[in-house]
């Protein structure tokens, strides 16, 4: 069995990599003379090495999952040589905020993030993969989970094999779960708090990145109305205390804030607050400005970052190139109807005397919030049917309101219908942001890059939100070469070195020798996302050969069969 893979940092590489990692990153390549053939040898590529410096040519040997020599390796021999022919060869990507969590457990492949180049994505929000009762019955894809802690899901991964590595949070929603039970809407006592710290710290000794906390879903509670935090749920003290238990064991705290819309700056100041308090790293997931009220509230947002900043909170931010967001339509039943979990919200829904109530807030909801600024659309017209379990032909791809027109009733009715009918498995697309707001983030230099997508292959069906095939391919594409909102050099960097800080992973994101060897061989001017809302399950083009831990996982645009991926251990993994 393959053993687990910790984040060594500086002290763990070679003398060579620390110098070249703590030296000037625009350094010229160091020649490594190899004594035995490469595994693989590079030649004629352009690197850009994931700094941000400037690209160079040079060939690259890799040999025993790392990179072994950068420079003019003319005569050297390799057991497969690739001719870059001058296209650009970089770190892999890493996805910062992905749900791959249990697709990658059905297959293993997760074609479509390997074949945007994403070598490392990390998981866990929302409904992390442990801590889990034996009983627990939540599995997706088919899956049927068999473990209960971290570290058994880890081996589960280890034995099916994945194409990237993969790295995973424990959710401050799941320890509630845990601990206090499915929907629990109310405090959590002194008791059950230092349970959940004395579950986060298993799941830092197992190697989680950290701990994460999905605060606009139905299990929390957002900003009331005057703002007072001691009434939200879960608390920010007791965020805080989680947080101060994944800080001892060198975690980060990442956060899908707990508003976007009316209270976005208060939600990236109690993020702030947060790290301050606790004395950790902060990771904002998604940052975005959501709701058509909201559209300009991204250049305030980005200065609380950088004032933040500039008081000494380590604190930044991710965000996914399109200005549609998805998520279960579950997210649109107001939050006191989930009290007690998904049976009995069921059961309010189908009750007569609380639908109306119901349906009022839903309308309330989706009306303010919901507009696509590319058609007009707004409310119900601007939300689309992403998944369902039954009977997709007759759902997926269309428009809550086209939907509620075909059955003549009211489209706000109809989502108390459709979630009782699918038995709360609903997936939704919907439009809700400002391109301007969006490019205003891509030019941030704090701000790296994810999906918040799941690794899928063309056989999973539905039409997924189209950032699960083109995320990565789109910003290269899209925002560098066509639109020029950033470099080329600035988002390679954004998209490795930058995510691998944040992360504690000081042996990848680099391409230097010393460093394992997650590589993406890319042509800046053919690399482009290919899926689109209409039709999401297609591949990029541009990107043709994609390396993870020594080995090619994509030659020639094409999977190459070998799962060499692996989880990727956090820096408090084994500590006691």
């Amino acid at each position: 069995m393959r053993m687990p893979v910790r984040s060594a940092g500086v002290f763990g590489l070679s003398a060579l990599a620390a110098a070249l990692l703590l030296g000037c990153a625009s350094s010229p390549p160091h020649i490594v003379a190899g004594e035995r053939p490469y595994d693989i040898l590079i030649r004629n590529s352009r690197v850009l090495d994931g700094t941000g410096a400037p690209w160079f040519r040079a060939d690259v040997g890799v040999r025993d999952g790392h990179i072994a020599a950068v420079g003019d390796l003319a005569g050297a021999s390799a057991k497969e040589v690739i001719d870059a022919q001058g296209k650009m060869l970089s770190p892999g990507f890493i996805d910062m905020h992905a749900h791959s969590d249990l697709s990658l457990l059905k297959d293993g492949r997760g074609m479509s993030k390997i074949m945007q180049g994403v070598t490392t994505e990390v998981i866990g929000e929302g409904v992390s993969v442990a801590p889990r009762h034996a009983d627990d019955d939540d599995g997706q894809y088919g899956i049927t989970p068999d473990w209960t802690t971290l570290s058994g899901y880890f081996d589960r991964l280890r034995a099916t094999g994945t194409s990237g590595n993969v790295m995973s949070y424990i959710s401050a929603g799941q320890l509630r779960r845990y601990v206090m039970g499915e929907g629990a809407q109310r405090r959590a006592t002194a008791d059950e708090l230092e349970q959940m710290k004395s579950l986060m710290a298993d799941g830092m000794k197992q190697g989680a990145a950290g701990l994460v906390m999905a605060l606009e879903t139905p299990g929390s509670v957002q900003f009331p109305p005057e703002g007072d935090l001691s009434l939200a749920m879960p608390t920010t003290d007791d965020l805080i205390e989680i947080s101060k238990v994944a800080a001892r064991y060198g975690g980060i705290y990442a956060t899908h804030l707990r508003d976007q819309g009316e209270h976005f700056e208060d939600g990236v100041r109690e993020a702030a607050l947060i790290g301050e308090k606790a004395g950790i790293p902060v990771e904002i997931f998604h940052l975005k400005a959501a709701g058509r009220p909201n559209f300009g509230k991204m250049a305030p947002a980005l200065a609380t970052i950088h004032e933040a900043r500039a008081r000494g909170v380590d604190i930044a931010a991710d965000v996914y190139p399109y200005i549609a967001a998805a998520h279960p339509l579950s997210v649109e039943i107001p939050r006191w109807a989930h009290e007690g979990g998904t049976e009995k919200m069921l059961q309010r829904l189908a009750d007569p005397a609380l639908r109306p109530r119901l349906q009022a807030e839903v309308r309330k909801y989706m009306t303010t919030k919901y507009y696509n600024e590319l058609t007009g659309a707004s409310g119900a017209d601007a939300v689309i049917v992403s998944s369902v379990p039954n009977s997709p032909g007759k759902y997926v791809g269309k428009t809550l309101g086209d939907i509620a027109r075909e059955q003549g009733k009211d489209p706000y009715e109809l989502v108390l219908d459709l979630s009782i009918e699918q038995n709360n498995k609903v997936g939704i697309v919907m439009y809700y942001m400002s391109e301007k707001d969006m490019v205003l983030a891509l030019r941030d230099p704090f701000i790296s890059f994810d999906s918040d997508g799941t690794a899928a292959s063309l056989e999973f069906g539905g039409r997924p939100h189209p950032r699960w095939y083109g995320t990565f391919p789109r910003v290269l594409g899209h925002y560098v070469r066509e639109q020029k909102v950033l470099s080329l050099e600035d988002a390679v960097r954004r998209m490795t070195s930058l995510p691998a800080q944040r992360l504690g992973l000081m042996d990848r994101g680099i391409l230097r020798p010393g460093m394992w060897a997650d590589l993406v061989l890319f042509d800046p001017d053919r690399v482009i996302d290919k899926a689109s809302f209409d039709n999401p399950h297609q591949y990029p083009e541009g990107i043709s050969h994609v390396i993870v831990n020594g080995v090619t996982v994509v030659r020639e645009g094409e999977h190459s069969g070998k799962l060499p991926g692996r989880p990727l251990l956090g820096r408090g993994a084994g500590r006691p």
